[in-house]
Formats: structure tokens, sequence, C-alpha cells
């Protein structure tokens, strides 16, 4: 299963700008604050200059309850 996830509200301390131009510094985002696993991480793109879209794959029913999947869902546009 495939979800795709549109974040608006970014901690403190990280520069949105290095996150409009930076694949890697999105994905550093999603494994560090977001606390996404690795391995769930399809792809990461900016869209505008304050909103992330966050694509992940693989997502098995159990994982709808861990405390990751909860925040980004609360976390999404």
């Amino acid at each position: 299963m495939e979800s795709i996830f549109l974040v608006n509200k970014f901690d403190d301390g990280w520069n949105l700008n290095e996150l409009v131009q930076d694949t890697y510094a999105q994905e550093e985002y999603c494994l560090e604050v977001l606390e996404i696993p690795n391995e769930k991480i399809c792809c990461t793109e900016m869209i505008a200059k304050n909103m992330l879209e966050v694509v992940l794959t693989d997502i098995q029913k159990f994982e709808l309850e861990e405390d990751w999947y909860i925040n980004l869902n609360r976390l999404s546009a």
C-alpha cells in the first residue's frame, strides 16, 4: 500500500530553504524529526516553499497505530 502525506508544519531549527533545494535534507527531516523508518520512505518532494510531500510505501495495517504514523497524520495537511 502506498500513502501520500503533505506536511506543512515544521520543527524549529530546520531551514525551509534547504528543504526546498535538497532532497537529502528532506529525507533526513523525515528520518530524524518525523521518525519515519527509512524503508518506508519511497520519495519526498517540496511543493511550493512550505509543503513537503512524503510518499510512503509498503505500509502494513499494524503500522497504522505506530507513533510515527499517527504523528505524520497529525502533521499532514
